[in-house]
């Protein structure tokens, strides 16, 4: 690791989805200074990140990102912000390292899956981050564009999951085949037995989606034979949504680690 990687550097943690990008800085020893979140922009310019994660930093930090990042350690799975991240790293005023995380870079779990490079960079950080807070067996929700299931055996090994669609994702798909739902605002009801087409529709998407989580981590640990696994949830949709108390909610599992990736791959 280069001097400048080291305790006086930040390390910027990205984490590119398709709807939303979530930011951190962190300092080299773990702990968090800033995070912000904003639209994923698949046609912006190295450019245009360039300003707007220094304008965005600047208004939490008071000083320009540019000049205290270091190392910036980033999930995509958007393949072509990648190449625009980086350039946008590398053509800073300080040139700042990039590291882009992959099935290859993992260094404290197994990917006991045929085809290990098929496993998003999102969620090979969300078990790299698990896996710095509890022990295994353990799964993980993701509640994003997709909801994301990875389960972890006693063994370190990711052995697989499910995908299915995001809650925003399902609610867009039905208001663009029912014309009438537009007018709807998707706020938590108040009860599961909606009285009108509008609370109706608000149980059967949010708690109806809150009923396919649990439901499937109860298949999943019943299938994968994971008996006492410990579920942890995470994503920008769990904070619409309630889940029971058996699982732990950590809102910065990803960037977490991202962290990790980076410590193991210095």
């Amino acid at each position: 690791m280069s001097e400048a990687s080291g305790a006086q550097g930040r390390w910027l943690l990205l984490d590119i989805g398709n709807t939303h990008t979530v930011a951190g800085l962190y300092r080299a020893d773990g702990r968090q200074e800033a995070e912000t979140r904003f639209r994923t922009d698949a046609a912006a310019t190295a450019d245009e990140y360039r300003v707007l994660l220094r304008q965005l930093f600047y208004d939490r930090i008071g000083a320009d990102l540019w000049q205290v990042a270091s190392r910036a350690i980033v999930s995509t799975v958007v393949p072509a912000l990648e190449a625009v991240v980086e350039r946008a790293c590398k053509e800073a005023p300080r040139r700042v390292e990039f590291l882009s995380i992959t099935a290859k870079l993992a260094r404290e779990f197994e990917l006991a899956i045929p085809i290990p490079d098929s496993l998003g960079a999102d969620r090979l950080a969300n078990v790299a981050g698990a896996l710095s807070l509890v022990d295994p067996p353990l799964m993980i929700v993701d509640a994003g564009t997709a909801t994301t299931f990875c389960l972890i055996d006693e063994g370190r090994r990711y052995i697989g999951g499910a995908i299915v669609p995001g809650l925003e994702t399902s609610w867009r798909a039905l208001q663009a085949r029912a014309a009438r739902l537009f007018s709807v605002e998707l706020v938590r009801p108040e009860t599961t037995v909606g009285n009108t087409t509008e609370t109706q529709i608000r149980s059967g998407v949010l708690q109806g989606y809150e009923a396919m989580i649990e439901g499937m981590a109860d298949r999943l640990i019943r299938d994968s034979g994971l008996s006492g696994a410990t579920l942890i949830a995470t994503g920008g949709c769990t904070r619409l949504i309630r889940l029971s108390e058996r699982f732990r909610l950590e809102p910065d599992l990803t960037l977490t680690g991202l962290y990790q990736y980076g410590r193991a791959n210095g």
